[in-house]
C-alpha cells in the first residue's frame, strides 16, 4: 500500500475571511482616533504658523529699522502684516503687505487678550502689547500664541 503525501500550502478561505473581518473592525475603530489626530496636527501647524508670521513681521521690522503693523481678524479666521514705513500706522500703496493667510479648516481665533486685533512691532522689535490670542479646533483642543510686550517675543503654548 502505498501513501500518498499530500502537500497543503496556503490558507483556507475560512481563514482568509478571519483576517480579512478582522482588519476591518480594527479600521473601523480607529478611524475616529485618526480624525481626532488630524485635527490637532492641523491646530499645531497653524498655532506655529501664526507664530511664525508674528515672528517674522518682528524681524522684518528690527532688520530694516521700521514698524511692522501685524493683524489678525477672528470673524474670517485670517491675518497678515504689512511694513509701515511712513509710521502712519494705515497701508499706503507703496508699503509690502504680506499675504493674507487663512486657518485651516475646522480650525478658528476664538479669542484673544490683546486690547486689539492689530497691533506695531517697533524698530527694535519691541511691542507695547502683551497677551495672547486664542486658536481651538473642532475638538475644542487650544493653543494660545503669546505675546509678550516690550520685548516683542512670540511663544506657542
Amino acid at each position: 500500500m502505498e501513501k500518498r503525501i499530500v502537500d497543503r500550502r496556503g490558507f483556507t478561505l475560512v481563514e482568509l475571511m478571519v483576517v480579512i473581518t478582522i482588519i476591518g473592525l480594527i479600521t473601523i475603530l480607529s478611524i475616529p482616533n485618526y480624525s481626532r489626530f488630524m485635527q490637532d496636527w492641523k491646530l499645531d501647524g497653524d498655532a506655529q504658523q501664526f507664530a511664525s508670521a508674528m515672528r517674522t513681521a518682528r524681524a522684518t521690522a528690527v532688520m530694516k529699522n521700521i514698524e511692522v503693523v501685524f493683524s489678525f481678524d477672528p470673524a474670517a479666521n485670517t491675518y497678515s502684516y504689512f511694513e509701515d514705513n511712513d509710521r502712519d500706522g494705515n497701508h499706503d500703496s507703496n508699503e509690502y503687505e504680506s499675504a493674507e493667510y487663512e486657518m485651516s479648516a475646522g480650525i478658528e481665533i476664538t479669542a484673544f487678550t490683546l486690547s486689539s486685533s492689530v497691533f506695531t512691532f517697533g524698530n527694535k522689535g519691541s511691542t507695547p502689547q502683551s497677551g495672547s490670542v486664542t486658536l481651538r479646533n473642532v475638538n475644542n483642543k487650544v493653543k494660545n500664541i503669546r505675546i509678550f510686550g516690550g520685548t516683542g517675543n512670540v511663544s506657542v503654548e
